[in-house]
């Protein structure tokens, strides 16, 4: 394991993901019950989640049963959810077990929870006589069980419930459904790693179940969290702004990777005495994380990618992930570059983008971590794949560490107007997908840029027109939180091309109020909000923009 979860006064933000999950919790008593599902990729907190909840939440009128699903063995997770569900039981009796064994915690129970402690018994029972399914169906029953024995309403607690599937039972998912739907004092609070896996369990498996979850998407750090985190990491030494950007969009705000190079930059810092960090340090720790042998992201990255570096491995999935390092993401273009056909490079993908390496955005393939892609470009591609390049040393990685800082450090004094169009001008008539639905990205030869009329009551918000092969947009691009006067601006502002009606497209780089959002909606405006220009940033090959809430100048 690379990172540990973290509670108390070492868990770090996600304050409206525990509000939620505090609330149905303690709703749980009033009789309204609302199960929770939090699904996000690996290393993103979920584990930190609801370990710090169990460490928080203290009621004694309910219950949490907490198991972690890491073996694929239904007599484990069977043990695993008993020995909790009695641990914490005896524990709000007081009752201090003298072991941790489940025969030992059952016979400590007996005397308070016979009818619950005889189940039990039964489940064991008919594990031994391998009855599998009969002991899985039984289990979810116990809660109901010790409701009616104690009066105690139940909090289930499954981190990673997609794994419920690896058992070998028979219809796993189906069992689990029925039970809980006819369970209506205890809640369920389930988390998943696997965005593939649980889609499809969600959409196959129990989509009729699933419609009572509230499912909580976890995301990176925001900026502004992001910001917060590094500084409370590396205190007490300080860390210039332009680094803290740099760091920030350099781990795209992912709390694993924030936490080992803040960790390892504080220990660096206290060495060499210094009170604020420097570039030279943020490069050498990056050496030592990234490019070194043994340095602990380097380890990371080889064991996600050791199923293809295997001897008896086949195919083509590293040259693949290479050339995407590279910018190449499109399947025509890595059909080529490894000398495929495009339906066997299609089948690669496919492979990579189940294991969660990589996403489809349109016709473009991404990495979901960038710092993944730095490292296969940086590091594995130099040192394995370049073995007689000059650019494969340690001082050649420490350079391009000095190069990229410099580069982002020049992005931070660029104009936000002028970055979004060189954004605007990679465009080649791409298709992009944007959730709700797909749009094309015009390829564009010409921009007409000009102040917003409303700019002495409205910041920094500026007219762009952007033309090219029979296509136009009427852009406003606004820094602060966009208004309805910014939409009203926009859309009366009638410019029409040869072809017809131009589209309008408000970039809200700071968000936009709800009536800017109804209204833009309304009058049929393409919103590009700071996440969506961001995704396209990525694709093509750019480095994010970081505006944080509080903004009102950009650093030094």
């Amino acid at each position: 394991m690379f990172s540990d979860p973290v509670v108390g006064d070492d868990f770090f933000g996600r304050q409206a993901i525990l509000d939620i999950i505090l609330k149905r919790a303690n709703a749980l008593k009033s009789g309204y019950r609302q199960n929770v599902a939090i699904i996000g990729h690996q290393h993103l907190g979920k584990t930190s989640i609801l370990r710090h909840f169990l460490h928080i939440f203290r009621d004694p009128e309910v219950l949490c049963v907490y198991v972690e699903i890491k073996i694929q063995a239904l007599d484990y997770f069977v043990e695993q959810f008993i020995r909790s569900l009695l641990f914490q039981f005896l524990v709000q009796k007081q009752v201090v077990p003298t072991t941790d064994s489940l025969t030992g915690l059952a016979e400590t129970a007996m005397p308070f929870i016979p009818l619950t402690v005889g189940r039990i018994h039964e489940i064991m029972s008919l594990l031994k006589q391998r009855h599998a399914e009969e002991a899985y169906a039984r289990l979810f029953e116990l809660t109901s069980i010790v409701k009616q024995e104690t009066g105690k309403h139940c909090i289930v607690i499954l981190d990673e419930f997609h794994r419920l599937g690896e058992f070998g039972v028979k219809n796993t998912f189906s069992n689990f459904g029925k039970r809980i739907m006819v369970q209506k004092d205890t809640m369920y609070l389930l988390s998943s790693s696997s965005f593939s896996a649980s889609r499809r369990i969600l959409a196959e498996k129990l989509s009729l179940l699933f419609g009572n979850f509230e499912r909580i998407y976890l995301e990176p750090f925001d900026f502004e969290t992001s910001f917060q985190f590094l500084e409370k990491k590396i205190a007490p030494a300080g860390i210039p702004q332009n680094l803290k950007y740099f760091l920030v969009a350099f781990t795209d705000g992912q709390p694993f990777f924030l936490d080992t190079i803040a960790k390892r930059i504080r220990e660096c810092a206290r060495l060499k005495n210094e009170t604020v960090i420097s570039r030279q340090t943020v490069g050498e720790v990056l050496l030592k994380l990234l490019f070194e042998s043994q340095g602990v992201l380097n380890q990371f990255f080889l064991k996600i990618i050791s199923p293809w570096t295997r001897s008896d491995s086949r195919g083509s999935h590293i040259l693949i992930l290479a050339g995407m390092a590279n910018g190449v993401n499109k399947l025509k273009d890595l059909s080529v570059l490894i000398r495929r056909n495009q339906r066997d490079t299609s089948r690669q993908i496919e492979e990579l983008i189940e294991q969660e390496l990589i996403i489809k955005t349109g016709v473009f393939y991404r990495f979901h971590n960038k710092i993944f892609k730095f490292w296969m470009r940086e590091v594995y591609e130099k040192k394995e794949l370049l073995l007689l390049s000059s650019a494969s040393g340690p001082e050649a990685f420490l350079h391009r560490m000095d190069d990229m800082i410099s580069e982002y450090d020049e992005l931070l004094k660029m104009d936000m107007t002028d970055r979004v169009l060189g954004l605007f001008s990679q465009f080649k008539n791409e298709i992009v997908d944007f959730g709700e639905k797909k749009r094309q990205l015009p390829h564009f030869t010409e921009f007409i840029k000009s102040p917003d009329d409303t700019q002495t009551l409205k910041g920094n918000a500026k007219n762009v027109i952007a033309k090219g092969h029979g296509r136009c947009w009427v852009c406003k691009i606004a820094e602060e939180k966009a208004t309805e006067r910014e939409v009203m601006n926009l859309v009366r502002n009638d410019v029409y091309d040869k072809r017809g009606v131009s589209t309008k497209v408000l970039v809200t780089l700071n968000g936009a109020d709800d009536n800017a959002k109804l209204l833009a909606k309304e009058k049929r405006v393409l919103t590009l909000g700071l996440s969506r220009i961001n995704m396209l940033m990525d694709i093509f090959g750019k480095s994010p923009i970081i505006r944080l809430e509080q903004e009102t100048h950009r650093p030094n």
